[in-house]
């Protein structure tokens, strides 16, 4: 079993936000593969049940706010004896460019709000990630106003093209491993 965990905040309000690129990759994936997504019971989050590959994975999206996404993570781990390399997390990334697709291993949460409350509760560094790029930043710009608002109307264009790069770095994770997947990713981005 597999966990894919898109990161965002719950709420009409927060749908079409930078803040909630996570949401739409998972919600890519389940897309691709006709899946429905369905509140839980057991942990604060919806999920989808899919196949990616030979892989069974579990689709969430945590529906506690973007601070407390580790609550859900490690509710979801447990109620399937999912190990933490068994678990990749999909957020945005306000420090890589609108466009771009990183992945990562392991690592640290950085400014990541969601990634700190993951990092805190399931205690490891050690599971993959794919960061999709939403920067930069304004100079001018507040962080939160900045990665709670909508998307600009040129990058709308894009977005579409970037949730799908994103979605295919999740696949290509399962398929052919981290390591393969960043050399293959992390070189490019979307134009």
């Amino acid at each position: 079993m597999k966990l894919v965990v898109g990161l965002g905040n719950p709420g009409k309000e927060y749908e079409r936000t930078r803040h909630n690129i996570g949401f739409l990759v998972v919600e890519e994936l389940a897309k691709r593969r006709g899946a429905v997504f369905k509140k839980m019971f057991w942990f604060p989050a919806r999920q989808a049940k899919v196949r990616v590959g030979e892989h069974e994975a579990r689709l969430i999206e945590p529906t506690t706010f973007m601070n407390r996404s580790g609550k859900a993570v490690w509710g979801a781990m447990r109620k399937w004896r999912v190990a933490p390399e068994d678990v990749v997390v999909i957020y945005d990334d306000v420090d890589i460019e609108f466009g771009g697709v990183r992945v990562r291993s392991k690592g640290s949460g950085g400014s990541h709000n969601g990634m700190k409350s993951l990092l805190e509760w399931l205690q490891t560094k050690g599971f993959p990630r794919v960061r999709v790029g939403i920067g930069p930043k304004p100079a001018d710009a507040d962080m939160i106003e900045f990665v709670l608002g909508e998307f600009a109307v040129e990058e709308h264009f894009k977005l579409e093209k970037v949730v799908e790069r994103a979605a295919d770095a999740v696949e290509s994770i399962f398929s052919v491993g981290t390591e393969r997947t960043m050399n293959e990713f992390n070189q490019s981005r979307i134009g």
